[in-house]
C-alpha cells in the first residue's frame, strides 16, 4: 500500500521564508534594489539612463516613498579618469623638467611630451576597434604604462644631443639627427617590445582572475606597442622639427658636472674592489629572501 505525503504531513503554499532585512542608517527597515548592467555596456551610460528614469518616475511614487541611491559607481569612475589625467599631466611635467635640467633645451622636451597623449590615444583606438570597454582596470593599465612610454623618446633625444655636440660644424643637422635615431632606434624598439610582451601571460588567466586583469593587460599591451611604434616613426620626425638651435655640451651643464663628480669616486671604488662589490650585492640579494617569503602566495583574495 503506497504511503502518500498527505498521510504523514500537511502540504500548504506559503510565502518564502525571510532570510534577512535591509536597514538604512539605522533609521528603520527599507526595500533595497540593485541595478544590473549587461556585459559590455558602458557603465556611465547605464548610470545616466537609470538616473533619468528614476527622475521620471519620482512624481508617481506614493506619498512618503522615495528612491535614495546608496552606492553610485559614477563617482569611482570619474575619480579613476581624474587619476589618469593627473598622471598624464604629472608625467609630462616631469619629462619636461628632466629634459630642461639635463639638456638645457626646452624644445627637446616637446618631442617626449607629444608622444605621451598620442600613445594613449592609439591604445584607446585599439580598444574601440576591438570592442573593449574602458573600466577602472583598463585605465590602470594605461597609468602603469605611462612611465615606460617616454623612455625611448628621452634616450633618442639624449643621443641626438650627443651627436650634435660632437658633429663637425659643416655637417647637415638633419643627417646628424637621422644617424642618431638609426643608431639607437632598433634597440629602443625591441626593448619596448620586451616590455609589451611581458603582460602576455595575463591573457592565459581564466574565470574571475581573467575578467579582472585582462582589461589591464590589454591597455598596457596596446599602450606599450604604440610607444614602440612611435619611437621609430614619430619621434625621429619630431626631433627634426624641435631639436634645433644652440645645443649646450654636457660638460658645461652644472647639474651634469655635479652628478659626474659624485659618480666618479663611486665607480672607481667599485672597479677597484670588484669582488667585494659583487659579494655585497649578493648579500643584499640573500637578505631579501626572508621578507620575500613572508609576502604570501595568494593570487586572488577569497
Amino acid at each position: 500500500m503506497p504511503v502518500l505525503l498527505k498521510d504523514v504531513a500537511r502540504v500548504e503554499l506559503t510565502p518564502d521564508e525571510r532570510r534577512g532585512i535591509t536597514e538604512m542608517n539605522g533609521e528603520g527597515e527599507v526595500v533595497s534594489g540593485i541595478v544590473l548592467q549587461r556585459f559590455g555596456e558602458n557603465a556611465l551610460s547605464v548610470i545616466r539612463n537609470v538616473k533619468a528614469r528614476l527622475a521620471e518616475i519620482a512624481s508617481s511614487l506614493p506619498q512618503g516613498v522615495s528612491i535614495d541611491p546608496v552606492y553610485d559607481r559614477s563617482d569611482l569612475i570619474y575619480r579613476a579618469i581624474d587619476t589618469l589625467k593627473r598622471t598624464l599631466l604629472e608625467e609630462s611635467l616631469i619629462v619636461a623638467l628632466v629634459c630642461v635640467i639635463f639638456l638645457l633645451h626646452v624644445r627637446s622636451a616637446l618631442v617626449a611630451i607629444i608622444t605621451l597623449p598620442l600613445g594613449v590615444l592609439m591604445a584607446y583606438l585599439c580598444m574601440y576597434f576591438l570592442g573593449l570597454s574602458s573600466n577602472i582596470m583598463s585605465l590602470g593599465g594605461i597609468a602603469i604604462a605611462i612611465g615606460a612610454m617616454v623612455d625611448a623618446a628621452i634616450v633618442m633625444i639624449e643621443n641626438a644631443h650627443k651627436h650634435l655636440e660632437r658633429a663637425p660644424p659643416d655637417e647637415p643637422r638633419v643627417l646628424i639627427l637621422i644617424k642618431a635615431a638609426s643608431e639607437v632606434g632598433p634597440a629602443l624598439f625591441f626593448s619596448l617590445l620586451v616590455i609589451t610582451v611581458s603582460f602576455l601571460p595575463i591573457f592565459a588567466l581564466e574565470a574571475q582572475e581573467g575578467r579582472l586583469f585582462k582589461p589591464l593587460a590589454y591597455t598596457k599591451t596596446f599602450a606599450m606597442a604604440a610607444a614602440a611604434l612611435l619611437s621609430i616613426t614619430l619621434v625621429p620626425a619630431l626631433m627634426i622639427l624641435f631639436v634645433r638651435g644652440r645645443i649646450i655640451p654636457e660638460h658645461r651643464n652644472p647639474v651634469n658636472r655635479f652628478l659626474i663628480w659624485l659618480y666618479r669616486p663611486v665607480i672607481r671604488v667599485a672597479l677597484r674592489f670588484k669582488t667585494a662589490t659583487i659579494l655585497v650585492a649578493l648579500a643584499v640579494l640573500a637578505g631579501s629572501v626572508w621578507p620575500a617569503l613572508r609576502l604570501g602566495t595568494e593570487f586572488m583574495p577569497t
